[in-house]
């Protein structure tokens, strides 16, 4: 049978979304569609994203906090931009007659694509230069220390939402996909318990969030973010996030943390630590050596299983302290890129001479 999202796929490329108009769908989620669309005063290539028709009020609730928070970080250079929203009827064919369905909509800026599709090509990925690799991670860090800055948390990082902008020889990375994002600087609007678990697609979870001992404030989900950039560099070391290379079945993890939390039991993560070192070595592994100390310890503190432990100490004590931003990571991101670039450097004149002499 045709599911409603493959019917419309198929009937809404050439239909008009306001000054819009709608071309083929190039993403599709759980309660939305993406297209290509083009602009009928300007002729500019935009992305439109679509909210489908249904009757479930939180789809539509994410949707417009997706809009809100786009506007309040629409001067991030980090993350995508929000050129309009809106909702308009598109006439869609139903059993031979057009019907008019009311479809909110978004309207970003178009990407040249997306961080998953090289990390999801063992070829692309192999291909792909380290000091790019690292330079593409350190992007998609400046995007959430943007939003972290807004008091904004994604809740939802992984290579798909990681967008490529390419403008000449330069890629850059926006942030997107703001769909379960949190402004941590207003009230909580769930229930305490709506946090604690994960949500979407947990391959990606961090570990709290598997076992169900997610936390509502701006913390708990800043932790779940640098967890998130763990992982993602990971995925641009291996190809795999660092949940399916640590504990390798979410699923065993989810049902073991519903029944703790049935229960009343909060399970110590702190017995995690050592399948983690062990996914962390095998990432660190495969980088190159002049990364590999830097990278693993990077890894080690992104993807501790105890989320506190993943922000920076106190210079002087041994207390954690939470500093507004990521400048921290940056940092560090940035050591990487310069020990890589006097690698590539080396490489280069080592290969000059060999040459001359030969």
């Amino acid at each position: 049978m045709t599911s409603l999202a493959d019917s419309l796929i198929m009937a809404l490329p050439g239909q008009h979304l306001g000054p819009y108009r709608l071309q083929g769908c190039i993403g599709r989620g759980g309660f939305g569609l993406i297209f290509q669309a083009s602009s009928r005063t300007t002729q500019a290539q935009v992305a439109v994203k679509l909210l489908m028709p249904s009757n479930d009020p939180h789809a539509a609730a994410e949707f417009d906090a997706e809009g809100d928070l786009l506007r309040k970080l629409n001067k991030c250079e980090g993350v995508v931009t929000l050129v309009d929203s809106g909702i308009a009827d598109i006439p869609v064919s139903i059993n031979g007659l057009d019907v008019p369905l009311p479809f909110k909509y978004h309207v970003l800026s178009l990407a040249s694509g997306s961080l998953d599709e090289l990390t999801s090509d063992p070829g692309r990925l192999a291909a792909l230069a380290w000091v790019d690799r690292i330079s593409l991670w350190r992007g998609a860090i400046k995007g959430i220390h943007q939003m972290h800055l807004k008091a904004v948390a994604h809740r939802d990082i992984k290579t798909d939402n990681c967008l490529l902008m390419v403008s000449g020889k330069r890629t850059e990375v926006r942030i997107a996909d703001l769909g379960r994002s949190k402004d941590f600087s207003v009230t909580p609007t769930l229930l305490p318990q709506d946090y604690f678990h994960g949500r979407g697609d947990l391959r990606f979870a961090a570990p709290e969030l598997l076992w169900s001992q997610g936390g509502q404030n701006g913390s708990d989900f800043r932790a779940a973010d640098l967890y998130g950039l763990g992982s993602l560099l990971a995925e641009l070391v291996t190809g795999h996030p660092m949940t399916a290379l640590a504990i390798g079945s979410w699923q065993t993890a989810v049902n073991e943390g519903q029944r703790d939390f049935l229960a009343g039991i909060r399970r110590d993560l702190t017995v995690l630590r050592p399948q983690f070192r062990r996914a962390v070595d095998e990432v660190a592994d495969q980088m190159p050596r002049s990364i590999r100390l830097d990278g693993a310890a990077i890894l080690t503190q992104l993807c501790d299983p105890v989320p506190i432990a993943r922000f920076p100490p106190r210079r002087t004590t041994n207390k954690r302290v939470i500093e507004p931003g990521l400048s921290w990571l940056l940092r560090k991101a940035d050591i990487l890129v310069k020990r890589l670039s006097i690698e590539q450097k080396n490489q280069r004149r080592a290969a000059e001479c060999e040459r001359r002499i030969s």
